[in-house]
This record gives C-alpha cells, structure tokens and sequence, in this order.
C-alpha cells in the first residue's frame, strides 16, 4: 500500500493541477535561446514554469535559459504560445533550489505586482 505523500489527492474538478503555485508579476528578465539573447518580461512564473512576453519568440521545443534579476536563472524550453507574443516555458530547476526559488520569486513579485486589467 502506498503513502498519501506518494499519491497526492486528486483536484477537484476545474481546479489547476500544478505541484507549485503560480505567481503573478511583472518581472522584466533576459532570454537566451539559439543565439538569440533578448530582453523579456515575466508575466507569471512558478519553479517549474513562466509566461514570457518576449520578440523574437523561440521556436516550440527550443532549448532555452531565462534569467530574472533578484530570483535566479534556470534552463527550460518553450512549451506553448497561450497569446499574441507569449511564451509558455517549462523551466529545469533542481530540487535543491526549488524553495529557494520560490521565496525569491515571492519577493519580487511584491515589488513588481501584475498590472491590472480593469483600470
């Protein structure tokens, strides 16, 4: 019989599946991907993902890194186009430097909260 660490409880119906919380934020960071170094903004971002504002857009599947001042630098690869000059990453960060991570994108994303839509 397995743990309840080993098979986490399944999320209700409609609610996001992400093993690590999404953080709004407005966080400006450089994008290098096939010899390409670009500046790029942040939109939202987790340890294990980003939502990139950035031109030129990297190819799906392009092998890239994304470094953000006052979080950190990781590996990843673009994933998706969810709107007109977004890119959906999925970032490589080790286990080790997960939470370290995840606190550093919690303070910045304090300083550089997501623009509002409605005002």
């Amino acid at each position: 019989m397995s743990s309840p660490a080993e098979n986490p409880p399944a999320a209700p119906a409609g609610a996001e599946r992400r093993l690590f919380r999404r953080i709004g934020a407005r966080l400006e960071g450089r994008l290098v991907f096939a010899g390409v170094d670009a500046e790029c903004l942040v939109h939202d971002m987790s340890v294990t993902g980003a939502v990139v504002e950035v031109a030129p857009l990297p190819a799906l599947g392009a092998e890239l890194a994304l470094e953000v001042p006052g979080v950190g630098f990781a590996r990843g690869r673009a994933l998706r186009y969810p709107d007109e000059g977004l890119v959906g990453i999925e970032l490589d960060i080790p286990p080790a430097r997960r939470d370290r991570i995840a606190d550093r994108l919690i303070l910045a994303a304090f300083r550089s909260p997501p623009r509002r839509e409605d005002g």
